[in-house]
């Protein structure tokens, strides 16, 4: 059996561990580079002792012809504005290319603008990614080279609202998505927000109705309701390490069931490997989903409201584990290998 060449450009980063540890599962893939910018040279193991005896195997420059060619897949674990800097180089390639930064989510140049406040660096390339969420875009993904992971909010929150949304049930000018999130959403470079002391026993929301996600959330979301969704988008970084759990309060179109919005929630999604829809009554909790790359939905009726919750892991389904899903789908494999 064929062994898939990978590479990880930013190998580094919490992403780039995740990807890492759940890439040595797979049983189809074979790990050629772990580029850094810098610790070049360095065991990985060293740099992440908790392999040590599993990937020791040394960090390289991002040399890109020599990682391009020992490759079949390429993942790149780079932070925002950096990856549209350095994928142009791959791309001449035509190797398949996972990128799990925001540089290439957002349709337009403008977006992007909107969103991070620069200009994008390789605009003419935005059109050509496909959004990963495979749940969502699966043939699309399965025809690519180029696929933009989703961010982790917009994953558990884009899955949550999908199947209402497509089936027109509920408002999409109402929506309201409070949600929680883990410290390592906030990446390994360490801000002052995010200190032990600062975060530990506490609860604070943060980019109030202006945090990047957001754009990428109504863009997506947009596609799936056929028209423009308008959310308002609080998070909350809690003192967990990982893990982010969204609360999305909506109002119905039309009178349904407890039972029949269950039952649609379940016919949606009952082919899908990493969503699981709870048992009436049941609400989601980030134990039950952490380090997995399952998303739990739970849901309550009360009048004409409807509350949405999901569950993810931020590092997994919401980064790492969901660029391993796109991965087998683009090379044809059973969606779910390295990732049970």
């Amino acid at each position: 059996m064929n062994k898939i060449n990978v590479s990880i450009v930013g190998a580094s980063g919490y992403t780039g561990l995740e990807l890492v540890k759940v890439l040595l599962k797979h049983p189809r893939v074979m790990i050629r580079n772990l580029a850094v910018r810098t610790d070049a040279g360095k065991p990985y193991s060293e740099l992440f002792p908790i392999l040590k005896g599993q990937c020791d195997q040394k960090c390289v420059d991002i040399d890109v012809e020599k990682i391009a060619n020992a490759s079949d897949v390429i993942f790149f674990g780079l932070p925002h504005k950096t990856s549209m800097e350095i994928i142009p180089q791959f791309l001449k390639f035509g190797k398949k290319i996972i990128d799990l930064s925001a540089d290439y989510r957002l349709d337009t140049e403008k977006r992007y603008i909107n969103a991070y406040g620069v200009k994008h660096l390789d605009k003419g390339n935005l059109p050509a990614f496909v959004y990963g969420l495979p749940e969502f875009n699966r043939e699309k993904i399965r025809q690519t080279n180029t696929v933009a992971n989703p961010g982790c909010f917009p994953t558990g929150i884009a899955l949550a609202l999908m199947p209402v949304l497509q089936a027109g049930l509920i408002e999409t000018e109402t929506i309201l998505v409070d949600s929680k999130t883990g410290i390592s959403g906030g990446g390994k470079t360490p801000k002052p927000a995010f200190h032990f002391p600062e975060c530990n026993e506490n609860v604070a929301a943060y980019k109030v109705a202006s945090h990047q996600h957001e754009p990428e959330m109504e863009q997506e979301l947009s596609k799936m309701a056929g028209k423009p969704v308008d959310i308002v988008f609080v998070p909350h970084l809690v003192p967990m390490t990982r893990g982010i759990y969204n609360t999305i309060y909506t109002r119905l179109t039309k009178s349904v069931t407890a039972a029949e919005l269950h039952n649609l929630y379940r016919k949606w999604y009952q082919d899908e490997p990493f969503v699981r829809v709870l048992e009436k009554g049941q609400i989601p909790e980030n134990k039950h989903v952490a380090g997995t790359n399952f998303c739990d939905i739970g849901m309550v009726i009360s009048g004409q409201r409807l509350i949405l919750m999901s569950a993810i892991d931020n590092l997994i389904k919401g980064a790492s584990g969901q660029a391993v899903q796109n991965m087998n789908v683009m090379m044809g494999l059973d969606e779910t290998l390295g990732l049970n």
